[in-house]
Formats: structure tokens, sequence, C-alpha cells
């Protein structure tokens, strides 16, 4: 009976170490200065197969979720010319409140923010570029969107 107590604790043990090691090297390589020698904000855009594109702290545990999540907003202007803003979610017009979850299936990629993104700077500091609930302002810089043509061959 002690022999196999014996092996049941070395296979906890193993295990844990395993554990252990997976969850240090996920720390280690999301908070690593890439090759390139960018500063990393804490914010991340994710891409989803909607074409929506989320911003904010990306936490993969216990589920793929952003806090702090801001969203890409598409539109046009007066004059018919496409705009891009950020907008943080919780000011969505059906009033989200929390953490936004992701499918995981629905992520095409996601990327860390550097220090110097404007996107991860309004986040960082969003009363410098919000405006008040009625008026929302653009927080991102114009994003030019491509005009699609009707010819065909």
């Amino acid at each position: 009976m002690k022999k196999s107590s014996t092996i049941i604790l070395i296979i906890v043990i193993a295990i844990v170490f395993v554990a252990v090691g997976i969850w240090v090297g996920i720390v280690v390589s999301a908070n690593r200065t890439p090759s390139s020698g960018v500063s990393l904000s804490p914010y991340s855009a994710v891409y989803l197969s909607t074409g929506d594109i989320y911003f904010g702290r990306l936490v993969w545990f216990p589920t793929p979720h952003i806090e702090d999540a801001w969203f890409l907003q598409r539109g046009t202007d007066a004059k018919g010319n496409p705009t891009a803003g950020v907008y943080p979610f919780s000011q969505i017009a059906w009033g989200a409140a929390g953490d936004v979850y992701l499918n995981s299936k629905q992520i095409i990629f996601w990327t860390r923010l550097s220090a110097t993104s404007s996107v991860a700077q309004v986040i960082e500091n969003p009363s410098a570029a919000v405006g008040t609930a009625n008026q929302q302002v653009e927080t991102a810089p114009q994003i030019p969107v491509p005009a699609t043509s009707s010819t065909s061959p």
C-alpha cells in the first residue's frame, strides 16, 4: 500500500510542476519585449471572424475575455467618407457592463499593442479623449478605408 501511495504522490507532484511550468511560460511570453525592441502596453487588439475589433486587457483563463474593453466603430462622415473611432464598450447603447467574453473559435488573430499606440494611450487615459455620454468623440486617428469597386472582368 505504501508503494502505490508513493507513486500517486510522485505523479501529483509531477503534474503540479508541469502546470506551474506552463503557467510561468505563458506569463513570461505575454510580458516579454519583442525582438524589435518595442515596449509593449498591457493592452491587446483582438480581431474576430465577424469583423469586429476589440481592445483592452486580454485574459485567457478560464475563458478568453477582455477587461476594460474598447471597440472599433466604423462609419461615414457628413461627406460620405469612411471613418473609424475607438470607444469604451461600457458606453455602448444597450448598457454593457463588465468584461467582454469571447468565443475562442471566433478569434482570427490577436496582438499586443505597443506602448506608443494611440489606442493604448487612449485606453490608459480615457478622460483626455472621450466626450460626455451625449457627445462621443473619436479617440483614434482616422483609419483609411479603401473604396470598393464594382467593376467585374
